[in-house]
């Protein structure tokens, strides 16, 4: 994968994506998988801005079942198997656990009822998934006593039993993203990492490109288009402000902010779920971490205004210990703080209302040829939604009947695997230059059937087989690797979201430093760019202290 500015110049694409989040990297996939010649681009690095905010679960609609919204709720099963099937090594059954009380509506026999009714309209939810991994249990309803071993950080008082379900868990969310713009790349989609759209343009009533700005360089070109597709989420407004209002289509959704933080490892096996102000908050187990989430609140500012003060952290933890008084939370525990910007039909302060589906608009019903807008909800649905939008392309190119989306039964770049247990055995029995097998199934776990590529690197430069730092095992070669394979130009790119180095936290500045070192040699930076590389990343690891 490599930044080639220059094909972006002179190649008029079928299609040009702006925005590389989940949502823009999904329909990335899936126009180049059905044949169309795609360009991709996004003003930061691909998944860093709301993709990279979340608990890294994928639902299965349990929340629609309040509504009895079962075809709502079949949509987030169907679409949660299938990211299964196409990625078996990123994603991991997880069970969550909530304590019943004598509250109707958290009552035991409520919530048998509420999770009998899942399982049975996610009958099929383990279908034509062939690793047994990846199969989900059934629903269950547990006594008080295993209830309070399984989620020990709530307050006893008035817990009768507890209600277990099954989704799954992202092993890494960032790779997800990585691995459908991988395959779109393989595919023979042009992407580039920072390079800003500023504008649309147009003739005779009709979207034709985009000008834009690379962000390395100050450089500004075209790159033309016959359709142009919006999935810059929270910026997606902003794209289409010059336009008339006519031709914008309904008014964009307000914005809110949703957060999450990385604490020490407080739970073990299961999300946790704990009540505050009658909603869920959950601690969910990830690495050798927890993930707390998700707090929203309305955000009033524009997209570039984002941020997260020391009182808004602060205002997360105080509800989070009265969700999880058992918990011992205090601010020291904190390593990172996740934040992101979510569409909402309404709200101010915390009192917020999330849109509950996500939106494609063809701008052609509103006078405008050739663009189409994704407002994406829910990290589950997204491949679904860039289907509905690629679907709206081919229409825009003049096919009345769009070639079929393979894109929920083709594995992705890494994903062809049957069993992921007999995989990673191979893997282990493995001895690659004193490599421990440890290390070899994390690695494995990363980039799949592309593990080898990794350890080639590792093979050639014995240095790059070690660790980056006393309390980080990632190793040098998956540094070079993502520098030389995987478009990670900048040393925040590389630790934080191409490798586990910097994902969950510090790594420590023995690691950063041996980081930005490699990155160094693989781009020829010089002195000054490398420590301004490392300021840059410590910035991203400070925690809010206004």
């Amino acid at each position: 994968m490599q930044r080639d500015l220059r094909r972006l110049a002179d190649t008029k694409f079928d299609v040009i994506i702006v925005g590389a989040g989940f949502y823009g990297v999904a329909a990335a996939w899936d126009a180049a998988q059905r044949g169309l010649s795609v360009a991709i681009v996004d003003k930061d690095d691909f998944g860093a801005a709301t993709s990279f905010n979340n608990l890294k679960t994928l639902h299965g609609g349990l929340r629609s079942l309040q509504a009895f919204n079962f075809s709502q709720m079949r949509l987030f099963i169907r679409e949660r198997r299938a990211l299964a099937r196409i990625l078996p090594h990123l994603v991991r059954p997880l069970p969550f656990v909530v304590p019943t009380t004598h509250h109707p509506r958290r009552s035991a026999l409520t919530m048998r009822m509420a999770l009998a009714i899942s399982d049975a309209v996610a009958r099929d939810r383990n279908d034509a998934l062939p690793d047994p991994g990846t199969h989900l249990p059934n629903s269950r309803i547990v006594g008080k006593e295993e209830a309070l071993r399984l989620n020990p950080v709530v307050s006893a008082r008035g817990v009768t039993g507890g209600a277990v379900w099954y989704d799954y868990q992202m092993l890494s969310t960032d790779r997800v993203t990585l691995s459908f713009l991988l395959s779109a790349i393989d595919a023979g989609a042009c992407g580039a990492n920072y390079v800003k759209v500023n504008r649309l343009l147009q003739e005779n009533g009709r979207v034709t490109g985009v000008t834009v700005e690379d962000r390395l360089t100050n450089e500004t070109f075209a790159i033309r288009g016959s359709v142009v597709v919006n999935a810059a989420g929270p910026w997606a407004a902003s794209l289409l402000a010059d336009l008339p209002p006519a031709a914008q289509g309904a008014p964009p959704p307000r914005l809110s902010r949703g957060m999450n933080i990385i604490t020490r490892k407080i739970v073990e096996d299961h999300a946790c779920g704990g009540l505050v102000h009658g909603r869920y908050l959950f601690m969910v187990p990830w690495r050798d971490v927890s993930i707390l989430g998700t707090s929203h609140d309305a955000h009033d500012g524009t997209a570039d205004q984002l941020k997260v003060s020391r009182w808004d952290l602060e205002a997360f933890l105080k509800d989070a210990r009265e969700a999880f008084p058992h918990a011992g939370l205090t601010a020291a525990d904190v390593k990172l703080v996740h934040r992101g910007l979510l569409p909402m039909t309404s709200g101010e302060g915390t009192r917020v209302r999330l849109m509950k589906e996500s939106r494609v608009v063809d701008h052609a019903s509103h006078g405008l040829q050739g663009l189409v807008s994704m407002f994406g909800v829910r990290y589950t649905t997204a491949r679904h939604t860039a289907e509905l939008a690629i679907d709206a392309v081919f229409r825009a190119l003049g096919h009345q009947t769009p070639p079929a989306c393979r894109t929920a039964e083709t594995p992705l770049q890494g994903g062809s695997i049957n069993h992921m247990g007999n995989f990673l055995k191979a893997v282990v029995q493995r001895d690659v230059d004193g490599i421990p097998s440890a290390t070899l199934k994390r690695i494995a776990t990363t980039y799949g059937t592309g593990y080898d590529r990794v350890l080639q690197m590792a093979r050639d430069v014995p240095a790059l087989a070690l660790p980056l730092g006393r309390n980080c095992d990632v190793l040098g070669a998956e540094i070079l690797y993502a520098a030389r394979r995987e478009m990670a130009v900048k040393l925040g790119d590389a630790v934080i979201r191409r490798t586990e180095a910097g994902a969950a936290g510090h790594p420590g500045a023995d690691a950063l430093e041996r980081a930005a070192a490699i990155m160094a040699g693989a781009h020829s930076w010089d002195e000054r760019r490398t420590r301004n590389e490392l300021a840059e990343a410590e910035a991203f690891f400070k925690l809010p202290r206004d």
